[in-house]
C-alpha cells in the first residue's frame, strides 16, 4: 500500500499499518508490504477507548502481531465512559499487561480523574453529569445505574445547589478490586526514549513533562499543540481532532513533534509507534 495515502479501511477486514506523511516511511515513490518492518525497541501508544470493546479487541489483535519485549505499550487515558463496555475494556487491557510481553502502561485521563473524585466524594457530581458516567456504572450493574439515575431525576437541582450525596458507593462495591487498583494507579505522563505520552497534552509556556501541572496534563491547555515547540516528542489523546479524510475515515492529527490519536468518536481506535510512525487502526466500530 502507498505510505502516504491515506486509507479508508474496508468495514469487514483489520487493517494492518500504513505511514503518515512527514514519519520515516512515507516516501511517495516508495510502496510497503502487509508486515511493518521493525524497529530495534519501539513505543506503541493507544488513544482514547472509551467503552469500545470491538475497536479495542480489533487493535490489540493487529499489535499482539508486532510487539516484542523491547516495547512500551502505553494507554493514553479515557479508557471508560461513552460506550457500553467499560468493565469489558479495563479486563481486556488487564489481561492484555499479563500476557504481553512488553511492558503495558496506563495513563489518567480525564474521565478516570473525575469518576476517581466522586470516589473520593460522593457529593461531587462532575462525573456522572458530564462524562457519561453512568455508562461506566451501567456495565458494572444495572441495576446500580437505575438506582443512582433515579436518585438523580428525585433531587433534580438540588443535587448541585445543596451539594447532595448520590449513592455512588453501590457502584464502587461493584467494581472488581483489582479494577478499582487499576484506576487508582493510572500515570499522569510516561516518558520513553522515543516520546512523551500524555493524556491532554503539556502548556507550551512551562517546559518539559516533569514541570507540568497535573491539569495541564490531563486536561491539555491553550496553544497545544499548535504553539509546542519542544524538543520531546507528544503523543496524546483527549482532543477528539482527528485528520477526517474524503471517504469519513479518522486519522491521526501531526503537528510538528505531537501526535494526536484520538480518533474513537468515529468509532475507530488508533495507535501510533515511534521512532518509525507506523500507525495502526481497528475497524470502525459505532
Amino acid at each position: 500500500m502507498a505510505s502516504t495515502i491515506l486509507i479508508s479501511w474496508p468495514e469487514n477486514e483489520i487493517p494492518r499499518a500504513w505511514w503518515p506523511v512527514g514519519s520515516v516511511y512515507s516516501d511517495e515513490s516508495d510502496s510497503q508490504e502487509n508486515a511493518v518492518p521493525r524497529t530495534t525497541m519501539a513505543t506503541y501508544a493507544i488513544g482514547d477507548v472509551h467503552g469500545n470493546i470491538r475497536a479495542l479487541e480489533d487493535l490489540l489483535a493487529v499489535l499482539n502481531e508486532e510487539l516484542s519485549a523491547a516495547d512500551t505499550v502505553v494507554f493514553l487515558g479515557d479508557i471508560i465512559d461513552r460506550g457500553p463496555d467499560s468493565r469489558e475494556c479495563i479486563s481486556r487491557i488487564l489481561e492484555f499487561k499479563k500476557r504481553c510481553s512488553a511492558k503495558v502502561v496506563a495513563l489518567l485521563g480525564n474521565h478516570e480523574q473525575w469518576m476517581l473524585e466522586t470516589y473520593r466524594n460522593p457529593a461531587r457530581h462532575s462525573w456522572i453529569l458530564g462524562m457519561e458516567g453512568l455508562s461506566t456504572i451501567r456495565s458494572y450493574s444495572e441495576e446500580v445505574a437505575v438506582q443512582i439515575e433515579t436518585a438523580l431525576d428525585e433531587l433534580g437541582p438540588r443535587v448541585i445547589t445543596e451539594r447532595v450525596s448520590l449513592p455512588y458507593q453501590l457502584f464502587f462495591d461493584s467494581v472488581p478490586s483489582e479494577h478499582m487498583a487499576f484506576l487508582s494507579d493510572l500515570s499522569a505522563y510516561y516518558r520513553t526514549p522515543e516520546a512523551v505520552c500524555v493524556h491532554g497534552g503539556l502548556d507550551p509556556r512551562q517546559g518539559r513533562v516533569e514541570e507540568q501541572k497535573l491539569e495541564c496534563l490531563v486536561w491539555g491547555s491553550e496553544g497545544f499543540p499548535d504553539n509546542y515547540q519542544g524538543t520531546d516528542r507528544v503523543m496524546y489523546g483527549h482532543a477528539d481532532d482527528p485528520v477526517i479524510d474524503g471517504a469519513g475515515w479518522p486519522h491521526p492529527r501531526i503537528v510538528g513533534r505531537t501526535y494526536g490519536l484520538d480518533t474513537i468518536s468515529a468509532g475507530v481506535l488508533t495507535a501510533l509507534r515511534l521512532p518509525d510512525g507506523a500507525v495502526f487502526q481497528s475497524r470502525r466500530w459505532v
